[in-house]
């Protein structure tokens, strides 16, 4: 049977790729991200997952606003990333082959668990899914299975579906019966202002909703989320603050279990949340 053995929560933030990569870096907050990165990507090699589940969304770049799903599973033998735009913005490749039996029992599973997931055949890595990767699996060694999330076009599901999901995720997992070591890789983000009225740039507004969230989250509080990430609380946050509902399906990934390692660290950019279960070593 196959068996969850690592959960990781991760930024997908583009600035951060090239700010790690500055030898002259001396803000406090990345040189400390910069460490939590390596720290996750070492509790993830420490697992030794055959597969990665990999739950991440879209920016416009292939999920339009005319046909947006819910979750979607990525069944496609293999794929890879960024987009052109992406790549010419510092932001690095990611190329793997796709777990198909896995994808295809998850899409399957999920009517008999009360999620009737998308799929698609088609589909290329943006920086939400090529970063995180980047940071914690470089080698590109290991098969994946994407899931898309929607956090960006009304009406976005709310907290309690999200980790409604991650539960019934874990249920299909454990229920598959080939014997794979799952690991899973969750991004997000917490407060987040994109633009804004007068075209300001990337700012995280609300420090106080950072860590709020890097607390519940790390807690397993549901009912705590449910209650703080609402639509209007979210937007009052920042106007991409949304993100942050990944993390609630990676709650339910861990069955609401503490995690044993949440952190929210203040940058120069934005708060960068990290989140580690080590499910096997409990």
């Amino acid at each position: 049977m196959a068996k969850l053995v690592e959960l990781i929560g991760i930024t997908h933030s583009p600035p951060y790729v090239q700010r790690f990569n500055d030898p002259n870096e001396q803000n406090r907050g990345i040189l400390r991200a910069k460490q939590a990165v390596q720290e996750m990507r070492a509790r993830l090699a420490m697992a030794r997952p055959d597969v990665l589940l990999c739950l991440g969304n879209d920016h416009l770049s292939q999920v339009f606003m005319n046909t947006m799903p819910a979750f979607m599973v990525v069944k496609a033998a293999r794929v890879r990333g960024p987009w052109k735009w992406e790549l010419e913005g510092g932001i690095p490749r990611y190329e793997a082959s796709v777990e198909v039996p896995l994808a295809r029992a998850i899409v399957q599973s999920g009517f008999a668990h009360g999620v009737d997931f998308a799929y698609s055949d088609e589909y290329k890595l943006d920086h939400a899914f090529c970063v995180p990767l980047h940071f914690v699996r470089p080698e590109m060694d290991l098969p994946i299975v994407p899931i898309f999330c929607n956090v960006m076009a009304p009406p976005i599901p709310p907290a309690q579906r999200f980790f409604a999901v991650g539960q019934q995720l874990r249920r299909i997992i454990e229920e598959y019966p080939q014997e794979l070591r799952v690991g899973v890789v969750c991004t997000g983000h917490l407060s987040l202002e994109i633009g804004g009225p007068a075209g300001s740039g990337i700012s995280a507004p609300d420090p106080e909703f950072d860590e709020t969230a890097v607390d519940l989250i790390g807690r397993g509080d549901v009912d705590g989320m449910i209650r703080e990430f609402t639509v209007e609380r979210m937007m009052n946050a920042g106007n991409y603050t949304a993100g942050v509902l990944n993390f609630a399906a990676l709650v339910g990934l861990a069955d609401g279990q503490p995690a044993n390692h949440a952190e929210c660290v203040r940058s120069d950019i934005l708060s960068v949340p990290f989140f580690a279960w080590d499910l096997e070593r409990r």
